[in-house]
C-alpha cells in the first residue's frame, strides 16, 4: 500500500446507537487482537466540571402520554448498561427514522433523570441526522474519571408525534474509567498522550495528506477493532491503480463512522513526525500503536488540530458533541442545565 494510512469497515462494529459504514481508506474486515482489547486505560482529569454557579433549574413540564398508541418505538441507548467508557462518551438516545415533535421535547427531557456519583451539571441536546432524532446528554467539559452515571428514562407511552410513543421505561448505568486524552497536532506530526494530567508519551504520527485531510476537532474512540483490512475500493480507488491498496493494519481504533482510525502503519514509517501521507487516518509505529491500544477504551478522547481540514461533524459521524461550545449546546436543549445530584 503506497503511503496510506486510513480506513473504513465493511462489517458492522458493535457500537450502540451508531451504524458504522464503509468509507475513507476502507476496511473489508476486522479481527480483535488479544489481550490488549480488554486492557485498562489510565486516568486523565484534563477538564473538570464547570464550577460556575448554576441558575435555578426550569420547572419540569409533564410528558404527554398516549394510552393506546398506534405505534411504539424503542430508542437505541448508548453506552451499554454496565459498561466502562472513556470520559468523552456522551449519553445518547437515538430515535431511528423517527421525528419527535418540537412541542413535546421539553416534556421528554423532563422524563429523563440523570444522576452521577460526582455531582455536576449537564444538559440534553436535540439534533437530527439522516432521518434520525438524537438526544444526547453531556456536562460542559469531559466527564470526571471514575464516575458512575445513571439514566432513569421514564418514557413508557410518552408521545413522540401523533399516534407514536415510546415503548417502555428504561434504566441504565455506566461508569467512566481512567481519563485519557490524545492530543494530535498534525502540523507538528505528533500525538501527545495525556494520562492522569501528565504527558505519558509523545508519539510521532502521520495524518491525512492534502487530498484526504484528517477532520479537525474533538472525536472519541468508537470501537477497538484490532486488525482491519484496508481496501482502497471503498473510497473509489481501484486496487490495481498506483494509489491502490488492500492490506491489513493492526491495533486499529475507529474514531469516525466515515472511516478515520488510529492504527499502526509500518509502511509509512519514514513519514512519522515529518509529513502527512495517509488517506485521513492517524498512523504510527507498531510499538506505539500496540502501547496505545492497550491503554485505550471506547469513549476516550482524540483532539485533532493543525490539519486545515474540514471540521469534525457534530452529529452523524461518531461523537462530535464536544465541538459545540456550551452556549451552543444549551441552545439545543429545551430545559437547559440540569444538576445531576
Amino acid at each position: 500500500m503506497r503511503r496510506t494510512t486510513t480506513s473504513a469497515v465493511r462489517i458492522p462494529v458493535a457500537v450502540a446507537a451508531l451504524t458504522l459504514a464503509a468509507t475513507a481508506c476502507g476496511s473489508e474486515g476486522t479481527r480483535a487482537l488479544a489481550p490488549a482489547d480488554h486492557a485498562q486505560a489510565v486516568d486523565v482529569e484534563l477538564k473538570a466540571p464547570s464550577a460556575t454557579p448554576v441558575p435555578p433549574a426550569q420547572p419540569v413540564p409533564p410528558a404527554e402520554k398516549l394510552a393506546a398508541p398506534r405505534r411504539t418505538v424503542a430508542p437505541q441507548v448508548a453506552p451499554l448498561n454496565g459498561s466502562t467508557v472513556g470520559v468523552g462518551q456522551p449519553l445518547a438516545l437515538v430515535f431511528k427514522a423517527q421525528k419527535v415533535d418540537a412541542s413535546l421535547r421539553a416534556g421528554i427531557e423532563g422524563a429523563l433523570k440523570v444522576t452521577t456519583s460526582t455531582p455536576l451539571t449537564g444538559a440534553w441536546h436535540w439534533a437530527e441526522s439522516q432521518g434520525d432524532t438524537l438526544l444526547h446528554f453531556r456536562p460542559e467539559h469531559y466527564w470526571p474519571a471514575h464516575t458512575k452515571i445513571t439514566l432513569d428514562a421514564r418514557l413508557s407511552h410518552v408521545k413522540l408525534t401523533d399516534g407514536t410513543a415510546v415503548d417502555r421505561d428504561r434504566k441504565l448505568s455506566f461508569t467512566t474509567g481512567d481519563s485519557m486524552v490524545n492530543k494530535v497536532d498534525l502540523a507538528a506530526h505528533t500525538m501527545t498522550v495525556v494520562r492522569n494530567g501528565d504527558v505519558a508519551r509523545v508519539i510521532p504520527v502521520s495524518g491525512g495528506e492534502e487530498r484526504f485531510k484528517t477532520r479537525e476537532g474533538v472525536k472519541t474512540v468508537l470501537a477497538k477493532d484490532g486488525r482491519v483490512i484496508m481496501d482502497s475500493r471503498t473510497i473509489g480507488i481501484p486496487r490495481d491503480s498506483p494509489d491502490g491498496y488492500y492490506d491489513p493494519y493492526d491495533w486499529s481504533m475507529r474514531e469516525t463512522i466515515s472511516g478515520e482510525y488510529l492504527h499502526a502503519a509500518p509502511d509509512n514509517a519514514a513519514s512519522f513526525g515529518k509529513e502527512n501521507v495517509s488517506h485521513g487516518c492517524i498512523g504510527m509505529s507498531d510499538a506505539n500503536a500496540k502501547w496505545l491500544y492497550g491503554l485505550s477504551r471506547v469513549g476516550d478522547v482524540i483532539e485533532v488540530t493543525g490539519t486545515t481540514g474540514k471540521p469534525m461533524d457534530h452529529f452523524g459521524n461518531g461523537y462530535g458533541d464536544w465541538n459545540l461550545t456550551w452556549a451552543d449546546w444549551l441552545a439545543g436543549s429545551e430545559l437547559g442545565e440540569r444538576p445531576t445530584r
